[in-house]
C-alpha cells in the first residue's frame, strides 16, 4: 500500500533492473542494514564511518531513525534490488533556529553505481523532504574527490555554497568537504 508520499514506488534503472524504495521500517533487517553500511566502510568509500558499526550500534541507528520519523524530523529511504540493499538515502532537520535547514545523506553500494539508482534516490528523497520535512534549505555535503557524486548533485540542481579546507580524512590524507545546496 502506498503512504501519501508516494511510497513505496518501483524505478526502472539504466541496466533495466527494478529497484523499489521505501521507507525504512521495523520490518528492514538491522544485520541486512549493518551488512551493507559496513560493506561501505571496508571499501573506504567517500563515506565518514571509518570502522565497521556492530548490531548494537545499527539497532540504535535504526530506532532513532524510526523515532524521529514519527516526530517530522528526519526519516531513512531503502531501495532494494532483487530484495537485497542496493542503497539510502535519508534526510534529516536541523536543531533550533536551524530547524528549517534539511540535510540529505545518500550511500549507494558497489555493484549498483552507475545505474541510475542513485538519482532515483536523490530525486525521491527531495519530493518526499518538500512534502514531509517543508524545508527553507535543502543541503548535503560532499568529499571533493568524489567526482560522480558532485556531477549528480549538479546535475539535480544543488550548487556549491561552502568548502571546507582539507576537512575530512580520506584514505589517509585529508580532503576538501564542499556543501551543496538546492
Amino acid at each position: 500500500m502506498k503512504s501519501a508520499l508516494g511510497l513505496p514506488k518501483k524505478v526502472k534503472l539504466k541496466d533495466g533492473r527494478i529497484a523499489t524504495i521505501s521507507f525504512l521500517s521495523k520490518k528492514d533487517s538491522v544485520r541486512e542494514l549493518r551488512g551493507f553500511v559496513n560493506g561501505l566502510v571496508a571499501e573506504n568509500t567517500y563515506i565518514t564511518d571509518d570502522k565497521k558499526v556492530t548490531l548494537k550500534e545499527e539497532e540504535k541507528w535504526k530506532a532513532g531513525r524510526i523515532s524521529a520519523f514519527r516526530k517530522r524530523n528526519a526519516y531513512q529511504l531503502v531501495a532494494r534490488i532483487a530484495g537485497k540493499i542496493a542503497g539510502t538515502t535519508g534526510a534529516g532537520r536541523g536543531k533550533g533556529k536551524e530547524r528549517g535547514d534539511v540535510g540529505l545523506s545518500l550511500l549507494i553500494a558497489k555493484g549498483y553505481r552507475g545505474i541510475g539508482l542513485g538519482e532515483a534516490l536523490l530525486r525521491t528523497n527531495i519530493q518526499v523532504a518538500e512534502s514531509f520535512l517543508k524545508p527553507k534549505t535543502i543541503f548535503l555535503g560532499v568529499l571533493a574527490p568524489n567526482k560522480p557524486a558532485r556531477a549528480l548533485y549538479k546535475k539535480v540542481g544543488f550548487r556549491e555554497f561552502a568548502v571546507f579546507p582539507k576537512w575530512t580524512l580520506h584514505k589517509g590524507k585529508y580532503v576538501d568537504e564542499v556543501f551543496m545546496k538546492l
